[in-house]
């Protein structure tokens, strides 16, 4: 029993500091993921921000020391808007492999390449390319890691720069330094192409 009401007030000073937390920087939150948001991939801003107050309070959960509130916040922003964003792009790819795999009778406007008159051998060639191009990313430093990804899920360095925070010549500098060192990874692995 004793145990129990120990849970209890601890959920309390959880509850007590997650609402302070918000009444203080509820705002600058939902600011920074309106202004995080991409407006024409249809996430909804009250939907990150639910996910966003939800990693807070598991944050608190587990008694994680927040110094500087705001600043957590921003960067739990940042995060969640680019996991919702990731989670859109990656329904889409799953929609047009779908859409790519219905009867061979009725054409379809969402084909993707590998499935159109490939063979199977060629489709296993590709799932291999695709696991070695994620591992080499994988490789790269977090910071790079990260700009990479975005920049080859179509974002621009200034979009890269404002969803982390950071000014436009370091986004720029991460991508270009990222793409290099991805390169070298890919090469080490085989895999060499021509940019032209």
């Amino acid at each position: 029993m004793l145990w129990y009401s120990w849970a209890v007030m601890d959920r309390a000073d959880v509850e007590t500091r997650f609402d302070a937390i918000l009444r203080e920087h509820g705002a600058l939150l939902r600011n920074a993921i309106a202004r995080f948001c991409p407006k024409d991939l249809g996430i909804q801003i009250d939907d990150v921000e639910q996910e966003a107050r939800l990693r807070l309070w598991r944050a608190l959960e587990r008694e994680r020391e927040i110094h500087d509130p705001a600043s957590y916040l921003y960067r739990i922003a940042a995060t969640a808007t680019i996991d919702a964003v990731r989670r859109v792009k990656a329904r889409r790819e799953e929609q047009l492999r779908v859409a790519g795999e219905e009867s061979e009778d009725e054409p379809t406007m969402g084909i993707s390449v590998a499935a159109v008159g490939r063979s199977p051998e060629h489709a296993a060639e590709q799932t291999e390319l695709v696991e070695r191009v994620r591992e080499a990313i994988a490789s790269l430093p977090d910071n790079r890691r990260r700009c990479v990804g975005l920049h080859l899920e179509g974002m621009t360095t200034q979009e890269i720069a404002g969803l982390l925070g950071w000014s436009e010549p370091k986004a720029r500098n991460l991508v270009y330094r990222g793409l290099n060192d991805l390169r070298k990874a890919l090469r080490a692995k085989g895999i060499d192409y021509d940019a032209e």
